[in-house]
């Protein structure tokens, strides 16, 4: 926010609070039928209120002002990342080997563990254990398992 918008929203705060007063003014003065007092507050709050549009005028340029002055902050922060970009993609290609991508990890195995993995005979599948339902007991002790039943429904009407 900068002093212009504030100076805007200050002043047009202000004045549109100050014809208030006017404004109470008029309505006592309709009350009483006095005519020329109702014309004086009248004129007050006229004027109350075109400051308050000229200071709502100077509110918009300020954010205007603000809006162009954060575009082109955000215009040069792009620019700088993009030369940032590029000069770590040049810095890149100058420590790049040719032919080597530099996104890849190369991995040497030595001759010795080449030896090692042709010298492990293959691993042999294991046969899974079959094993019968247990029930365990609040004391951690197996305890026979209940034949089963077959579940039985029965409606009552």
């Amino acid at each position: 926010m900068n002093v212009q918008m504030m100076d805007g929203l200050l002043g047009a705060s202000s004045n549109i609070k100050l014809a208030g007063t006017p404004m109470s003014v008029y309505r006592q003065a309709s009350a009483e039928g006095d005519m020329e007092k109702m014309k004086r507050a009248l004129g007050y709050t006229g004027e109350c209120t075109e400051k308050a549009v000229k200071y709502q005028e100077k509110l918009d340029e300020g954010m205007k002002a603000e809006a162009e002055a954060e575009k082109e902050k955000a215009k040069l922060e792009q620019e700088a990342a993009i030369e940032k970009r590029r000069e770590e993609h040049k810095r890149a290609e100058e420590g790049a080997e040719p032919g080597r991508s530099q996104e890849t990890d190369q991995v040497q195995i030595s001759e010795a563990a080449k030896a090692a993995l042709k010298n492990i005979p293959p691993v042999e599948a294991a046969e899974p254990v079959s094993s019968e339902p247990m029930i365990y007991t609040p004391a951690g002790e197996v305890s026979a398992v209940p034949a089963e039943t077959e579940p039985s429904v029965s409606f009552s009407a």
